[in-house]
């Protein structure tokens, strides 16, 4: 590292990020063997893509052991409604434990997914937390007879070239999101040295969960720009991340998203609300002030993100310290955020925003 990537952290991380990204772009358009390519139809295709699990072994500090409700009853029902289930990357927590330990320990969720795998229906990538992966003989021995036949395969990365009949209208790319992170990319090492012998005992003690980088505001801001910087070049391509643990739709922040689900909200009420929905208008504009003001002192701190066009969306994760989980659902032709349970705790799909995924394309 030079005295300028030093005094410009922002632009030195765009540049490690969009020389990474290029690489594996380029990888998954020659088709190379760690990449995948699956027609995506717009009239008729449904697609879950949810990331980072992190499953762990179900001690203090697994930080999937609260989310596995509402994955299960998500799975249930996006196995049943014919999605196509992709999941992008830190799905086991290998950091922290051994891989033999955590398949054992979370074998019904496995389940699920497998039923997904032995119709056709299961995409896997792999991330930096779940990076044994990305050798073949690692997922032969103690992932592939999980999950039945045919023979399962991870890649690092998967490319949705989107077509209307005949016409094919722009392309969606699928990664983890860590490409080019110093931390969790060139140093992985050595942050998988601290994971498991330093933090991993603290937490078993405390029982604190902390979904690394999601609260880690400067992280989150370099990469998200970072990785908007480089799918803004990109010719007719969206990119769908995970990784961060935050929510992206449309590459719109968190405080634009509320701002929406209160729009929403109001819309529904109309002029004669009942008490429980003044409550939740209440609720709802309390989370968006509380989110303005950790924007507000995020951009402050780190000269802020603006994100203007929908280039980049982001999962989320499904290890939230509440027991929710965020994906991003392509349901015939429209994309959407959504949460898993509902805003009544329900084991359905809550939607926290939307759009036709024509219009993103075509944007």
């Amino acid at each position: 590292m030079g005295v300028f990537d030093l005094l410009r952290p922002w632009h030195s991380a765009i540049k490690r990020v969009s020389r990474a990204m290029d690489e594996v772009l380029a990888r998954a358009e020659r088709r190379g063997p760690c990449c995948v390519q699956r027609q995506l139809d717009l009239d008729s295709d449904r697609y879950i893509i949810l990331s980072d699990l992190h499953r762990g072994t179900r001690n203090a500090s697994d930080d999937f052991r609260n989310n596995e409700q509402a994955y299960s009853a998500a799975l249930a029902y996006y196995f049943r409604m014919g999605h196509t289930l992709v999941l992008l990357g830190d799905v086991e927590e290998l950091w922290k434990e051994r891989p033999e330990s955590v398949l054992s320990s979370y074998s019904h969720t496995i389940e699920l997914e497998a039923r997904f795998h032995q119709q056709g229906r299961y995409l896997r990538i792999w991330g930096n937390h779940d990076d044994d992966w990305q050798f073949e003989d690692r997922v032969e021995d103690l992932l592939a007879p999980r999950y039945g036949n045919p023979p399962l395969r991870v890649y690092e990365a998967l490319l949705l070239p989107v077509s209307n009949g005949e016409n094919e209208l722009g392309r969606l790319l699928c990664v983890h999101g860590h490409q080019g992170d110093r931390r969790s990319d060139q140093w992985s090492w050595f942050a998988r040295y601290l994971i498991r012998y330093l933090w991993r005992p603290i937490q078993r003690i405390t029982k604190i969960s902390k979904n690394t980088p999601a609260k880690d505001w400067y992280l989150e801001d370099r990469l998200h720009r970072a990785m908007y910087t480089w799918a803004e070049r990109q010719p007719d391509l969206v990119l769908i991340t995970g990784h961060v643990h935050t929510p992206v739709f449309e590459s719109r922040s968190r405080e634009a998203l509320i701002a929406a689900e209160l729009a929403q909200l109001q819309e529904r009420v109309g002029d004669r609300p009942t008490p429980a929905q003044v409550e939740a208008q209440a609720r709802t504009l309390a989370r968006l002030e509380w989110v303005r003001a950790e924007e507000r002192e995020r951009r402050r701190r780190h000269n802020g993100v603006a994100f203007e066009k929908p280039y980049y969306f982001g999962t989320g994760c499904c290890c939230y310290s509440d027991g929710h989980i965020t994906g991003i659902e392509i349901d015939r032709g429209e994309i959407r955020l959504i949460r898993w349970p509902n805003e009544r705790g329900e084991p359905r799909p809550h939607i926290l925003a939307r759009d036709s995924l024509r219009r993103v394309l075509r944007a």
